[in-house]
């Protein structure tokens, strides 16, 4: 580096150049040139990295305060030949409470929450929604629309614009298309609101417009192509079809096809004026008369698909608006905020004058708190990101103190589906001009000179790149990478090798496991990633490994009942043991070993081994349970299984000290565990190339080069202009609006640069060992066909050749790896807690007294119509037909009974069958609450609850009925007294046989 204490300083940084290293000497320099480290602020995406770069900085300082060497070698990587690196670590240590180094998501959290009133934030205090919980969240939101479409007045107008907005998606439930819905459009509607969403100009037409003018097109086009000269009889054949196809199609059944080739000529010279340049076996024209109106018929066909599309992007921002008024109602208001909100609640400064100056306010507050800005990973920043810091980052850059330190890689800009805008680059350039200095970064700490010798061949050869993806190409700025100076030794050289496999996916995961076998993987300590596309290929690899004996890793973590027959075994014990009639789960149990061990202890019949082992989980517990059962095994299993048993014993022991009540809690439990775990030096690590940004490995190979033309059309979902938005309309329709192909084309050069990224980011992996198979061509694609595969083969000159086609270096580098130690290591079994007996569980209603099967059936069916009463005098109840149904409308027709179901415009939360769950006195309690009136105050606080039971008891007298349920209630006041302490509590029965209530 030059200067790495440059006031403002933009590092463009290639993969493997150090980029933690040089944020690490940044902040060093910056303390031990007085700085104070509270000034300082650095920020990037992930818990990790800043991890990571936090322990730089500790390390390098504490390395540096410890040994003259080590200080002098930083002092003059600094260009600060007296630093006292002492005294630097210390006022480190000391601020370190105040020291912000972590995530920009967590920097604007903490802002919002010290500023949250002069950023506009007045609903409540500030509490942050993430994880499950903020899917919890917008479930409950979804729900709530859902069931205000159903009952309220605009019920139906909501329902029919989403049925038009999920049009051709009608198969699914609606919570879960709903859910799916919002979670794809709402970012895109708060950050384009003010754009004009399906403007009906784009069309032209209405939708209805082609069943009304089809028919006579199409008679026309058929009158005027019938005495035209054909050279070849299939062209008129193929006329007719075409012109069957055409009156045939309906708008927005998607693709007009099921004609012939010609169809596709005609779209693409309807574009042009004048006759039909079309080709069917030869070349020929259709002029006259019948070449118009078939011209006509076509693009009036692409515009009423536009039509279509224009009407369902209306209905998703319809859809999407009411999603979100709601969210702002209900949790915004209240102060419960996502990190998607915090973004807008930073940028808001743009919108309007006042929420400029409202920013302000807090600017000038931070301003004299923070001078020092270091921003990682800034091709991964969104517009979002950068507008929420730019007021702050303008003036650290200016005249002053402040400094601004700026790191990142165009190349590995993989992230934009997720609000990544790699032009930022050069909007900072253009903001701070000559105030900022710019550095290359190409020299490589991670990848040997073979492994670069493929990586410079493939993603420097810039003049294939642009044969092959045109446009999208011409933002690939590259230099030849090279290896830093440690990495040129002898003992630190690789292998880069390209193959091309015959066959089918079969023969290269045969290859990909003989390839492992090969470098004694396994056998040899290194790391080995095999990085793939998308998580349903790391599993299918993952599985198929794991069959061939390997210690696989997936995505950086295990799952124990899924990844190795031990864990499949148990997993499908526990599922059995939840539903005896899981024939399928007891089917697994019975092809294993196990089951002859659990005949031997409980019995010879399933059921008897069913009562047998739920009777230990009562009196052990789950995890003592299964402990029974892994020790009859144990002596025959593999060290790999014990690991995975024990990952499960000690998850069961976690849920026992929990308190899990039933089997099938368990069982959920034990299918869903995860497991994190770094990759060991034996393991093969599977992950997605997105994952294992920002890793490196020994070993990498690379078996899913993607063929598929890029970009992919079917990936067109968002069609964006100058001021509008819309979903775009088929592929053949859109060829044929000049909107919709402009649109399309930006956004696929946006798409190839990031699948080139994509590429260089898996190629930059490895260390010393790059492994690439590619499967030859299909035999309709070309050598131009722009796709990653054919980006490499091209570039490493494979034309066509099958086996290796590319070699650098050799495989003779693993045998400088030390071997892996051939014993087993002796694994225990996990040492478990204390045996937690599972608590005894009840229900409020335990020990009533039954009553006649007819008296149940009748009572029930009162139940349940006084359970669909919202309120009385707001909504009218529909009643049942026959006996029931009577009544009913005579328990309602009571004076008290109706008092107790009518609103009279107080603010009341209703809810329904609400089910409750609380631990009492050691024991679990389960029930569920008829009907629960809630009252808040001014506060939003709980200050009075009604319980509501319907008892149809026929019993003699009130007092009766009270004596009876008096425990009942008193558990349910007990539970809810815990929900809300200091709320005032009254229980009331209903009798539906003395049509009264009474209050206990």
């Amino acid at each position: 580096m030059k200067n790495i204490l440059a006031k403002n300083l933009l590092i463009l940084a290639s993969a493997g150049s150090g980029k933690t290293f040089q944020l690490g000497n940044r902040v060093i320099g910056l303390v031990a040139g007085g700085v104070e480290p509270e000034k300082i602020v650095a920020l990037t995406f992930t818990r990790k990295a800043a991890g990571e770069f936090a322990d730089s900085v500790l390390t390098k300082l504490a390395n540096a305060a410890s040994d003259e060497p080590a200080a002098a070698d930083l002092r003059r990587e600094l260009g600060q030949a007296d630093a006292d690196f002492e005294a630097a670590l210390e006022r480190v240590v000391r601020a370190l409470p105040r020291f912000t180094l972590g995530t920009m998501d967590g920097f604007f959290a903490k802002v919002v929450r010290g500023f949250q009133y002069e950023l506009g934030l007045t609903g409540g205090k500030f509490n942050l929604l993430e994880g499950a919980r903020a899917e919890t969240a917008a479930d409950d939101l979804l729900a709530a629309i859902l069931g205000e479409a159903l009952e309220g007045e605009n019920g139906e107008e909501f329902l029919h614009a989403f049925r038009r907005a999920t049009m051709g998606k009608e198969g699914q439930g609606v919570l879960k298309s709903l859910r799916e819905f919002v979670k794809a459009w709402q970012g895109l509607y708060r950050s384009k609101r003010d754009c004009e969403w399906g403007p009906a100009w784009l069309a032209g037409v209405e939708v209805e417009d082609w069943e009304k003018q089809k028919a006579g097109l199409v008679a026309i086009a058929a009158r005027g192509l019938d005495g035209h000269d054909y050279t070849d009889k299939r062209q008129q054949d193929a006329l007719a079809k075409v012109l069957v196809v055409i009156e045939k199609h309906c708008i927005g059944s998607g693709s007009l096809g099921g004609a012939n080739s010609l169809l596709e000529s005609i779209f693409k010279a309807a574009e042009a004026d004048g006759p039909l340049r079309v080709k069917f076996q030869k070349e020929f024209m259709i002029g006259g008369p019948g070449g118009e109106a078939l011209r006509d018929a076509v693009l009036l066909a692409a515009r009423c698909e536009m039509a279509a599309a224009l009407v369902r992007t209306r209905a998703v921002r319809e859809v999407v608006a009411v999603y979100d008024t709601l969210c702002e109602r209900d949790l915004r208001r209240k102060g419960l905020l996502s990190f998607e909100d915090l973004k807008e609640l930073m940028g808001q400064w743009v919108k309007s004058e006042d929420a400029r100056l409202r920013r302000e306010a807090v600017d000038f507050r931070l301003d004299a708190r923070y001078d020092h800005w270091l921003l990682d990973e800034f091709q991964d920043t969104s517009g979002s990101d950068w507008m929420g810091l730019v007021p702050l980052i303008d003036e650290a850059a200016g005249e002053g103190e402040g400094s601004v330190f700026i790191v990142g890689d165009r190349k590995q800009a993989i992230y934009a589906w997720r609000g990544g805008e790699v032009g930022l680059f050069d909007e900072v350039m253009e903001r701070y001009q000559s105030d900022l200095e710019i550095e290359p970064l190409v020299e490589s700490w991670r990848s040997c000179p073979e492994v670069l010798a493929l990586v410079n061949q493939v993603c420097g050869d810039v003049s294939w790149l642009r044969e092959l993806f045109g446009e999208a190409a011409s933002g690939w700025q590259w230099q030849d990478h090279y290896s830093a100076p440690p990495l040129q030794k002898e003992s630190k050289r690789g292998e880069a090798r390209v193959e091309v496999v015959d066959g089918k996916w079969e023969d290269t995961l045969e290859r990909l496991g003989g390839l492992l076998d090969e470098l004694e993987v396994g056998k040899r300590a290194m790391t080995c990633g095999v990085l793939v596309r998308n998580n349903a290929t790391v599993r299918e690899i993952a599985d198929d490994l794991r069959a061939r004996g390997f210690d696989v890793i997936e995505e950086g973590q295990r799952q124990p009942a899924k990844d190795h027959p031990v864990g499949i075994l148990l997993g499908h014990l526990l599922k059995w043991l939840a539903d005896p009639a899981d024939a399928f789960a007891w089917e697994v149990v019975e092809m294993s070993p196990l089951a002859a061990k659990l005949r031997a202890k409980f019995g010879e019949f399933s059921a008897e081994i069913w009562e047998g082992l739920l009777a230990e989980a009562s009196s052990l517990g789950f995890a003592g349970m299964i402990e029974g059962v892994v020790e009859l095994c144990w002596a025959e299993w593999s060290e790999f299984g014990k690991r995975r048993a024990g990952d499960l014993l000690t998850a069961l022991a976690t849920l026992d000290a929990q308190g899990v009540l039933s089997v099938q809690e368990a069982a959920d439990w034990v299918e869903r565990l995860a497991v994190s775990q770094s990759p060991g030096v034996a393991a093969v690590q599977v992950m997605t190339i997105h994952k294992s940004k920002g890793l490196g490995f020994d070993l990498v190979i690379l078996p899913d080069v993607p063929s598929g033309k890029i970009p992919s059309a079917t990936h067109f979902e968002v069609a964006e202009g100058e001021g509008w938005i819309s979903a775009p309309p088929p592929k053949w329709a859109r060829d044929l609006i000049p909107e919709m192909r402009e649109a399309e084309q930006k956004w696929g050069v946006g798409q190839t640069y990031e699948a080139l990224c994509m590429l260089y980011v898996a190629l930059t992996r490895s260390k010393r060992g790059l492994y690439v198979l590619l499967e030859p061509p299909s035999k309709n694609q070309d050598a131009n066909h722009p796709s990653l595969a054919n980006w490499l083969a091209g570039a490493v000159k494979s034309e066509g050749k099958l086996g290796i086609v590319y070699q650098a270096g050799n495989s003779d580098w693993i045998a400088e790896l030390p071997l892996l130690d051939a014993k087993p290591s002796q694994f225990h079994s996990p040492s478990l807690p204390p045996t937690v007996a599972r608590p005894e569980r009840t229900s409020p209603s335990m020990g009533k007294s039954t009553i006649s099967v007819a008296g149940q059936y009748f009572g029930t069916q009162v139940h349940q119509a006084l359970e669909q009463i919202a309120w009385l005098d707001e909504q009218p109840f529909i009643s049942p037909m026959g006996e029931v149904g009577k009544f009913v409308q005579a328990v309602l027709a009571a004076p008290a009974v109706l008092s107790l179901l009518e609103r009279k415009g107080r603010d009341i939360e209703l809810f329904r069958e609400q089910s409750i769950e609380a631990k009492i006195d050691g024991k679990f309690f389960r029930g569920v609450i008829d009907r629960l009136h809630l009252q808040r105050d001014e506060a939003g606080e709980v200050v009075f609850i009604e319980i509501i039971d319907f008892k149809t008891d026929a019993i003699h007298t009130m007092e009766d009925l009270a004596q009876r349920h008096t425990p009942q209630m008193a558990a349910y006041r007990q539970m809810l007294g815990k929900l809300y302490p200091r709320a005032r509590l009254q229980c009331t029965l209903l009798s539906t046989h003395h049509r009264e209530v009474i209050a206990l």
